[in-house]
């Protein structure tokens, strides 16, 4: 039997309302026991409607909680090293909200913390928990699509009628515009397609507005030979948002949207598209569930740990993102 895994939320603004908490609040052996944000009020009535019995203003408070097991950190990108290497040094393993944090430095000496504390440090990146995703992903390891050369991912948010506010406009506590939110899962979920490879030089433009970049275009060179593209933006002129992935390889190809794969067999091009397990409507919120079900395995010690060190490269990726765009020239990573 699964034992109880008892979680607190640092941090109450919207990733925790519209994905964590409705999610925790079903998942059973798991019981949501602090809500904490330096807002009371604001939390109290948040705590209130998801059934959260404490709430908290600072995450030192949560030494004393018994029996406490797990966090997921929810707050602006700026202070996720701070709490996450806290709660890894009271005994807590940390679900970290993207990105890990604003810079590779940064995300190593977190890594370094969990290592010291024998402590889960992941980083909720949950397109890779999506069916379609992982089943590509299998295409792609197994050597079905041949050479994987050329892969695309695009994040499309369609724009708000209010425009967007609060600290992911200011760079100082994002450390960075969209692609520091949306950018970091297409890149993530680019490379972790092809098994991570690293990625020698980038070349990204952007659209700035206001302190931070509302839309981006990166081009990269990766080892072996190999490109990824994305495009990303707040700004979409849609109804709806629009988010895809493309591997086009030597043997054959795949796709999210719609979701397809291709490949060349002796009696020509065949389409070997596996069925879903979930509708296309469902796939967000079953990723959502996958992510902390992975996440709880390990909380339990039924896996092995595994570091977050994927995401130290990752952020030097953003950050010669970044040079590019102030050199306006390809950098090496």
């Amino acid at each position: 039997m699964a034992r109880d895994v008892r979680v607190a939320v640092i941090g109450a603004g919207g990733v925790a309302q519209v994905v964590h908490l409705p999610i925790l609040r079903r998942l059973p052996d798991l019981e949501v026991v602090a809500l904490v944000d330096p807002h009371r009020d604001k939390a109290s009535t948040i705590a209130e409607r998801f059934g959260v019995p404490t709430v908290l203003q600072d995450h030192g408070e949560l030494e004393a909680i018994d029996g406490l097991d797990a966090v997921v950190v929810c707050t602006p990108n700026d202070v996720h090293e701070e709490v996450s290497v806290a709660c890894l040094e009271m005994g807590l393993h940390v679900m970290c909200e993207r990105p890990l944090s604003t810079t590779s430095a940064s995300a190593t000496r977190m890594i370094e913390a969990s290592e010291r504390a024998e402590r889960q440090l992941m980083v909720a990146l949950n397109q890779r928990f999506r069916y379609d995703t992982r089943a590509i992903r299998q295409f792609v390891a197994s050597g079905e699509l041949g050479d994987v050369f050329f892969t695309r991912t695009s994040w499309l948010n369609h724009r708000m009628r209010r425009p967007r506010r609060g600290w992911r406009r200011q760079a100082r506590r994002a450390g960075g515009g969209v692609l520091m939110d949306l950018g970091v899962q297409a890149i993530d979920l680019a490379l972790w397609l092809l098994g991570f490879p690293r990625v020698e030089r980038a070349s990204a433009r952007v659209h700035l507005r206001d302190e931070v970049e509302d839309s981006a275009a990166v081009f990269m060179s990766v080892e072996g030979g190999r490109t990824v593209s994305l495009e990303v933006t707040w700004e979409l002129m849609e109804e709806r948002d629009r988010h895809s992935l493309y591997a086009l390889g030597t043997l054959g190809s795949a796709s999210t949207s719609p979701f397809r794969v291709m490949k060349e067999l002796e009696t020509g091009l065949t389409d070997v598209t596996p069925p879903l397990d979930v509708s296309p409507g469902g796939l967000y919120t079953t990723a959502y569930r996958q992510e902390w079900a992975y996440f709880l395995r390990r909380v339990r010690g039924e896996r092995p740990r595994d570091p977050a060190v994927d995401q130290v490269h990752l952020l030097e990726v953003l950050e010669a993102c970044y040079r590019s765009v102030e050199e306006q020239r390809e950098v090496e990573v």
